[in-house]
């Protein structure tokens, strides 16, 4: 009986670690660059302008082996078209892809004769991917009308502090916590129903 106990907790322990491990990759995502010299030079600008790059988001860099290859490079050489100053080594088969896997700057160019000079260079900002600006703006709200008046604080405290912060703490949560509940809903029951399998398969 004790065996049979340790073997079912070791499938739910599993199926959670799991759990753990796929979540945080399905919310990466694969951005596609069609990556040519014909696009005019500030193509790929506005093409970055219209994304939003995560760590753990994946850059596919689509062109034809042979007539493009792609390679990071540091911010001064992306400048300059500098196609010797190159980090880690470039990517010449098609369709070629980068992993994000840290915050800040990405440089990217194709180290084909002209093809940078042409426009062919790509530069990314990778940020966290943390929604916290949403509740920072409540508390600075909340804030700003106390600080306006100066002169008379112990009035306007008393007064007015309750039924602004009562509305300013009620509004965020919801939206908040509708964002993030489906993903957590989803888990939460996925390791109950394991647990209740596990727990069934013990009689």
């Amino acid at each position: 009986m004790g065996s049979k106990i340790l073997g079912v907790t070791s499938v739910v322990v599993s199926i959670v670690i799991a759990l753990a491990a796929v979540l945080p990759t399905a919310e990466a995502e694969t951005h596609s660059v069609s990556w040519n010299n014909t696009v005019g030079a500030d193509f790929y600008t506005s093409w970055a302008t219209n994304h939003t790059f995560k760590v753990g988001d994946v850059l596919v860099f689509n062109f034809t082996t042979g007539r493009h290859d792609v390679a990071e490079v540091k911010k001064n050489a992306y400048e300059k078209c500098n196609v010797t100053d190159i980090i880690g080594n470039p990517k010449y088969d098609g369709p070629a892809n980068y992993t994000l896997n840290a915050t800040g700057d990405y440089y990217f160019i194709c180290l084909f004769p002209g093809h940078c000079d042409q426009g062919q260079k790509l530069t990314i900002a990778v940020t966290t991917g943390n929604s916290s600006s949403a509740p920072a703006p409540a508390p600075n709200s909340t804030s700003t009308p106390p600080s306006g008046s100066k002169s008379p604080p112990p009035p306007p405290p008393s007064t007015t502090s309750t039924p602004p912060s009562t509305s300013n703490t009620t509004a965020p949560p919801p939206p908040n916590g509708s964002a993030g509940s489906p993903s957590h809903v989803v888990t939460i029951s996925t390791v109950f129903m394991s647990i209740i399998v596990a727990v069934f398969c013990l009689f």
